[in-house]
């Protein structure tokens, strides 16, 4: 796929010179029914990929894999599909990291979203940790020298994402990362943790001074039968934010809402507000205190004032 894309590109204007209110040129890409075993990693811009029936892109590196040294390959090189461009539309696939979960596995990304002005409509992401990664990375790793993992061609002044009735499903802190995304009626299906601890939805890094981070927007959060509760999110970054509008939550989740990732600093720099017009009082008394419920000011959180007024959506 990544051969075919290339060799399908044509001479445009640089994404950055281009009028944002345009939908520029796009090559179109389709996919017949079949699961196709593969890593996938596309760098080309102006891209849509739709899958006709049933597509299943499917692989299993995870992050506890030996390279030719010996050593861990780390998260980030773990995804079955990289996307390094802007202007791209996902349609109609299925993308699959099959790599389980355990003490061998660890993190085992599905899909690596180092993109910019994306939209994935319909489609369906499975893994178990880590299973959407939405670039960008943070500036520097906590654990290790470097983060290794897919090389990075182009950097974006921004990382705008669309995620459209969408299914994402996974244990531990499986969407994470930097973008602006928005998640617009997607269904977010919490997995069973191996050991069955609590685990957590979203572990945003946004970056300090971004206006917006995550949005679940009229998503339906469910979860497996008998799961141990899941925490809505927790800071990958003291920055982090996170809103849920108008959100639909089964009973997995905890209580308390959100967690401090171990280091109460982060209650000061992190933003986590729920818009429920229904229980946002009831929810008040339960969350914890460096949360917000609010019950107005659900009509703000529109994708159009997300984007600012940018439509790249409308592929």
């Amino acid at each position: 796929m990544e051969n075919l894309a290339a060799k399908n590109g044509k001479s445009r204007k640089p994404v950055s010179q281009q009028d944002p209110t345009m939908i520029p040129p796009m090559d179109t890409i389709r996919i017949l029914e079949g699961i196709y075993e593969e890593s996938v990693r596309i760098y080309r811009s102006n891209l849509r990929i739709v899958g006709l029936g049933t597509v299943e892109i499917t692989a299993a590196r995870h992050a506890m894999e030996k390279d030719e040294q010996g050593a861990p390959i780390g998260t980030f090189a773990t995804p079955t599909v990289f996307l390094g461009g802007s202007n791209l539309l996902l349609e109609n696939l299925t993308i699959i990291n099959s790599a389980g979960q355990g003490e061998g596995i660890g993190q085992a990304v599905a899909v690596y979203a180092h993109c910019d002005r994306a939209v994935f409509r319909g489609c369906t992401l499975r893994g178990h940790q880590d299973t959407l990664f939405t670039g960008p990375l943070p500036p520097r790793p906590r654990e290790r020298a470097v983060f290794g993992g897919i090389p990075i061609r182009e950097h974006h002044s921004q990382y705008r994402q669309l995620y459209e009735h969408c299914y994402i499903e996974g244990t531990v802190d499986f969407i994470f990362g930097g973008a602006t995304a928005y998640f617009d009626q997607c269904q977010i299906h919490s997995l069973r943790h191996y050991r069955n601890r609590s685990t957590y939805i979203t572990a945003a890094s946004t970056p300090q001074g971004q206006s917006y981070g995550y949005v679940l927007y009229r998503c339906y959060l469910t979860g497996d039968p008998d799961i141990a509760s899941v925490y809505l999110g927790r800071p990958w970054r003291e920055y982090a934010r996170t809103m849920l509008v108008e959100c639909r939550l089964d009973d997995h989740i905890h209580p308390a809402g959100w967690h401090n990732w171990d280091q109460p600093a982060n209650e000061k720099t992190v933003t986590y507000q729920e818009y429920d017009r229904l229980h946002a009082e009831e929810l008040r008394k339960h969350r914890v205190p460096w949360s917000d419920c609010l019950a107005r000011g659900s009509a703000e959180w529109t994708r159009e004032k997300i984007f600012a007024g940018d439509h790249f959506w409308n592929f």
